[in-house]
């Protein structure tokens, strides 16, 4: 299940730093440095062929991740025994889904194929006899009402929205009850930008493949609430090459899969090392993802948010955290104290940047926090600082497929480029930003107003864009 709530919380962090900068200009450098776009065209970029980044594990890493995202759902249920499809695994898009999403499907299962050796292909759509896996896409309220918590999902022995409507509740419907995999549907947002339905794609049919569980604590998954990582990476496709390996089949329990994890990982990372004794202890502190759930959650005051945050900070100093959980903790205290202290939101966004460089495989999550501290250095007016942090996360946000990333980075760019005189450069990223912008975003006017505020931040925003 991909978390909504994480990505509403990031999109209005740099929107309500604007708020709050009192004496800043408005919506007249928005609109005067927004280019002549037809944004409504149904010509989207695209990331060409994949070019994931390649994140080193050892297989002691490997084997420990995999047990504690196989055997507990994300509730925190223990799950008995795997459960997974055997045999070859057909895909079939429902008709509601958007043509955009038909290449993305192709994306991802070329993908699945290559790099985690699944069997798996694209169907033509049929009622009568389903894929084994169907994606339905549905109107965002739709999804809302069912699941409140939730951006899209993925549900057992279903292929369409009625059918799981039918079965809720029921123990056909329950992942830990299940012995196999034989049907699966996703559902998907279908009033979404085309990222976030690639994005939700993406984590879904993971899931429906392999490993039920998110971890906080990973760095390089899509199988973390944190939501930095936009589609399956590298680590993702060895976590499902695990779980689809011959050695394995459903109904097997922890004790079986454990006895087996060391000769299947020697097997397809050699390079890997050796595993030692597995500890398979639950790593879930309870506290903490409750007070960092809640500082994400919806309906929520600010000041609330703001108490639980620093709550989640707290548990995580208190707990001797050193994994990203502690990195996490200061960056969500940064994207909530952004509106009312941005002092204090830059002194967290820098601490959790020290975190995560410490930790390996957290490109993605400092490309993160770069876009912040550069949003932060373009409203005091450092546009050398903004330039350095906005150009030095770009290629990671690129090939993460990362497109509202993406966008937001290419205009923070334009912006502190306009403001050091070199206009060129300036409009060559501010086209960049806005045709990824088209793809990051649900719709237009969004668009501008993200990336229009983004250019506002700059205190002679108004100036350069007359200039």
């Amino acid at each position: 299940m991909r978390n909504k709530l994480n990505r509403a919380f990031g999109l209005l962090a740099l929107l309500t730093l604007c708020a709050c900068m009192a004496d800043m200009p408005r919506d007249d450098a928005a609109a005067r440095l927004a280019p002549a776009l037809d944004t409504s065209s149904s010509d989207l970029p695209s990331f060409g062929a994949p070019n994931p980044i390649r994140f080193s594990r050892s297989n002691q890493s490997l084997a420990e991740d995999f047990m504690a995202l196989s055997f507990v759902l994300e509730s925190g249920r223990q799950i008995p025994r795997i459960s997974r499809f055997e045999g070859p695994i057909t895909v079939a898009l429902a008709p509601s889904a958007p043509p955009a999403l038909e290449g993305e499907l192709s994306r991802l299962l070329t993908r699945l194929r290559t790099e985690a050796g699944i069997a798996i292909s694209a169907t033509a759509y049929r009622t009568n006899s389903p894929a084994k896996i169907t994606i339905e896409a549905l109107p965002a309220e739709r999804i809302a009402a069912a699941v409140p918590q939730a951006a899209c999902f993925v549900v057992p022995n279903a292929s369409t929205w009625q059918e799981f409507i039918r079965q809720r509740g029921r123990v056909t419907s329950d992942w830990a009850s299940l012995t196999t995999r034989n049907r699966a549907a996703i559902f998907l947002p279908a009033d979404a930008s085309l990222q976030e339905m690639r994005d939700c794609l993406h984590e879904e049919l993971g899931q429906a493949l392999g490993p039920l569980n998110d971890l906080y604590d990973l760095t390089d998954s899509v199988f973390n609430d944190d939501n930095f990582h936009a589609v399956l990476t590298t680590t993702d496709m060895m976590f499902l090459r695990i779980f689809n390996d011959p050695s394995l089949q459903s109904g097997m329990g922890q004790a079986d899969v454990a006895a087996r994890l060391p000769a299947i990982l020697g097997r397809i990372n050699p390079t890997g090392g050796v595993v030692s004794s597995i500890n398979l202890a639950n790593r879930d502190n309870r506290a903490w993802s409750n007070a960092i759930g809640r500082a994400l959650g919806p309906n929520m005051p600010e000041g609330q948010r703001l108490e639980h945050a620093q709550a989640a900070l707290n548990i995580a100093q208190r707990s001797n955290m050193r994994d990203a959980r502690l990195g996490f903790s200061y960056y969500a205290l940064g994207r909530i104290a952004l509106a009312r202290d941005p002092d204090r939101a830059a002194a967290a966004f820098a601490s959790a940047q020290d975190i995560y460089q410490r930790l390996p495989n957290t490109d993605v999550q400092r490309a993160h926090i770069a876009m912040q501290i550069g949003a932060l250095a373009l409203a005091r007016g450092d546009m050398t600082a903004a330039l350095l942090q906005s150009t030095t996360a770009l290629p990671i946000a690129r090939r993460s497929e990362n497109a509202h990333l993406l966008a937001s980075l290419s205009m923070l760019r334009a912006t502190a480029l306009e403001g050091l005189g070199r206009g060129s450069e300036a409009q060559r990223s501010r086209l960049e930003a806005y045709a990824w912008g088209r793809y990051g975003f649900a719709d237009r006017s969004l668009m501008q107003i993200r990336l229009g505020e983004i250019a506002n931040l700059a205190p002679n925003a108004t100036q350069a864009a007359r200039n």
